[in-house]
Parts: C-alpha cells; sequence; structure tokens
C-alpha cells in the first residue's frame, strides 16, 4: 500500500540556508533541520518549524483515524 505521507527525514545542515517555511528563521551549518522531499524536490525546515508542523499533522491524521 503506497504512503499517504512524505518522505521525511532529521539531517544536519551541511551550510547555512534559510527555513522553507519563514524566511526570517536561519539554519546555520551543523543545525538540525527537517528534510521533506516530494517528487525531486527537497524542503529544508528549521526545529521551530518543524515541530510545530508535525504536531498539526499528527493531530490531522489523529481526527481522521478516528474517524474511520
Amino acid at each position: 500500500m503506497k504512503s499517504l505521507t512524505k518522505t521525511i527525514a532529521v539531517g544536519t545542515a551541511l551550510h547555512g540556508h534559510k527555513c522553507r517555511f519563514n524566511k526570517r528563521h536561519i539554519i546555520a551549518n551543523g543545525d538540525k533541520r527537517l528534510q521533506v522531499k516530494e517528487g525531486r524536490s527537497e524542503m529544508n525546515y528549521c526545529v521551530e518549524c518543524a515541530k510545530k508542523a508535525l504536531r498539526e499533522g499528527i493531530e490531522k491524521l489523529t481526527s481522521v483515524l478516528s474517524e474511520l
């Protein structure tokens, strides 16, 4: 069965860049980040934004699961 979730992993930034969700959040070299792959694209999120997105995703999936 195909998964309904995207490919996600926790990684370490090899160089500094901006968070995909909030451009004011900087991910520095060596910082942990959430990597989300969709097709050939890879999006990186800072820890703060990643935790918020994961919590919201868990709530949504839990709600859908309870309806089944």
